[in-house]
């Protein structure tokens, strides 16, 4: 027997862990330029992007007003390009966008940054761009924007029909900014990057948890469809904009200033049609997943201490308005005396989120109780 002569110390922790949410937005962009600098190129945000295309004499191509774009709404996140070599026959940049979209999930281990939007100007209105940011969108918890370019609502219903996924956000035509057309998706991305990290409200730590429509488009003049036509748009009644939205389709509309107006999926399942409620049940485990990492391969009584993090956490959640209520435990019919043994264990945790006010009917109802107050004021009081 081996004995540790004197006195001897250890430490250890037995206390809940402080688990914090990103609350930034990255944005991943495919991109075409005039750059012999092609792959990817990491921006802290989006005027640091221009000082560069600036620098670079980058003229031409998707980049430099997609940056444009994203700056006029007021944000300041990091940004990933993927840089496609603009080529003067588009079939070319569109097979070179596409292979772009694919290389996104590396985009973290070249440039450190996780995009959690993901976007292609000018041709995700191609359904095969659109199918590449979805799958590339569900592969990383990321939300893929598309933007056709239809000029009718027939198209606009035909290109929606091909898609039916919550990891996507489909809009439509083009933002008009000092004489330039900028695509939708841009404008939407920056917008919903913005409010992510508290927008107007300023930092919130939790505004990516928010519906976003609704919020004011900065910086253009209008917006149409690609034709130049406006978007049937009216407030309070049956019109292009919302019938479309109740497929699945988001615009920009003139409303008190240019504001966006949806922010639904085109899932199957109307739980995860919500993109606000999608955005923060992923982001939610993303964080969970990554913030229990330390209790890995350790001690299986280390896991009161996951489940009393995770407690402490969604009452975090639960004060500030992001959930309404939590129920964490270890199911006992999933954590078998099997799967004990084996080291395999199951938390289960029960939440519901605090849902946005998608539709509100007033109803004004004519009564004529109140006529004897008449009467009496035109009898003088009697």
């Amino acid at each position: 027997m081996n004995l540790n002569f004197g006195i001897n110390g250890l430490i250890s922790v037995r206390a809940s862990r402080p688990i914090a949410v990103e609350s930034s937005t990255p944005i991943g962009m495919a991109v075409t330029a005039n750059s012999d600098e092609i792959g990817f190129k990491k921006f802290n945000n989006a005027e640091e992007g221009l000082k560069w295309c600036e620098d670079e004499n980058i003229t031409d191509g998707t980049l430099k007003k997609s940056l444009l774009g994203i700056y006029l709404q007021g944000v300041s996140n990091p940004l990933v390009a993927y840089i496609v070599k603009l080529d003067t026959d588009d079939t070319k940049n569109r097979d070179a966008i596409s292979k772009a979209i694919e290389k996104m999930p590396q985009a973290y281990t070249i440039t450190g940054i996780k995009p959690n939007l993901l976007i292609a100007p000018d041709y995700s209105k191609d359904n095969g761009i659109g199918a590449k940011l979805d799958a590339m969108g569900a592969k990383m918890w990321a939300t893929g924007i598309t933007c056709s370019q239809d000029n009718n609502e027939a198209d606009s219903n035909t290109y929606i029909s091909n898609f039916g996924s919550r990891f996507l956000l489909i809009t439509n035509g083009v933002s008009h900014i000092d004489g330039l057309k900028i695509s939708n998706d841009v404008m939407i991305a920056g917008n919903i990057a913005y409010w992510d990290n508290g927008g107007d409200n300023g930092f919130d730590p939790f505004g990516w948890a928010k519906d976003h429509s609704n919020r004011v488009i900065r910086g253009i003049s209008s917006a149409t469809r690609a034709d130049g036509t406006f978007i049937e748009y009216i407030p309070m009644g049956d019109c292009e904009a919302q019938r479309l939205r109740q497929k699945g389709m988001t615009h920009i509309v003139r409303d008190e200033g240019w504001r966006q107006y949806g922010f639904e999926t085109t899932d199957i399942d109307p739980i995860w049609q919500p993109l606000d409620r999608v955005r923060t049940f992923y982001r939610l485990l993303e964080t969970m997943i990554k913030s229990i990492k330390w209790a890995r391969d350790r001690e299986a009584d280390i896991l009161l201490y996951v489940k009393k993090s995770i407690e402490e956490f969604f009452r975090e959640l639960q004060g500030n308005n992001v959930i309404i209520g939590f129920k964490v435990y270890f199911d006992m019919n999933k954590n078998t005396k099997a799967t004990v043994t084996a080291g395999k264990f199951y938390l289960t945790m029960e939440i519901q989120d605090v849902p946005a006010v998608r539709e509100l009917n007033l109803e004004l109802v004519y009564v004529d109780d109140y006529s004897e107050v008449l009467l009496n004021f035109i009898n003088g009081g009697e």
